[in-house]
């Protein structure tokens, strides 16, 4: 699947003058004694190129609340039988860290084109046949909504290779996929704020160091799980 660019948040700061804050703010007090931690990674947009299909996506970087986001626009087919569009977010070592306590994520998106029904997936070394740990989700055209899942929600397809539980020691990065694969068209959506929800107390480790990176080239095949 094509890729077409990549960015850390963090970086996104330091280019702007701004503090991490602004990428989604410092750790926040939520309900039942747990913190929010803003979470950063290697952001990418797939489309089904590599399975000579004909989908499409764009991605831009723009701003949400004062906050950096990121905007996927283009249109699904079904040339490829499986018409898949992802964006997925290689995870920093901090992240990486976090996810040993994390109890759910959380992040914001705002959907186009009528709104449709997304997927999020946890990608782990051990699925080796796009069958990911996933949660649904559905939007609404227009209207920005924070989306929290806790982490035991996420279930792999009943059509995967079983792997057993998810552990945090395996997991790889995360990714967000179109799911109406069966209704073909445009979509549109939105993302920012991503977090981890931690106990109180967990001790937070120090930002990864702040880079940018453009990837030049294909990426591997990632498929949408239904």
């Amino acid at each position: 699947m094509k890729t077409t660019k990549t960015m850390l948040c963090g970086a996104i700061a330091a280019l702007l003058g701004v503090s991490l804050i602004a990428c989604g703010g410092g750790p926040a007090v939520a309900p039942g004694d747990t913190v929010s931690v803003p979470i950063f990674g290697m952001w990418e947009a797939h489309d089904d190129s590599g399975n000579d299909g004909t989908s499409t996506v764009t991605m831009t970087e723009v701003t949400e609340g004062g906050m950096p986001a990121w905007h996927f626009v283009g249109e699904l087919t079904r040339d490829f039988i499986w018409g898949a569009v992802s964006f997925s977010m290689d995870l920093d070592e901090r992240t990486m860290d976090l996810f040993n306590s994390a109890d759910a994520i959380s992040f914001m998106a705002k959907a186009g084109a009528g709104g449709q029904r997304y997927s999020v997936q946890i990608l782990t070394r051990l699925v080796m046949d796009y069958g990911h740990f996933v949660v649904h989700f559905d939007t609404v055209e227009g209207e920005a909504t924070r989306f929290t899942f806790p982490l035991r929600h996420f279930m792999q397809p009943a059509w995967a290779a079983p792997v057993g539980r998810l552990r945090a020691d395996t997991i790889t990065g995360m990714q967000w996929a179109t799911h109406d694969s069966i209704n073909p068209g445009p979509y549109e959506i939105t993302i920012w704020d991503v977090r981890l929800y931690v106990p109180a107390g967990t001790e937070i480790p120090p930002d990864a160091p702040i880079q940018v990176v453009e990837y030049v080239g294909d990426a591997d095949d990632a498929d949408d799980a239904e």
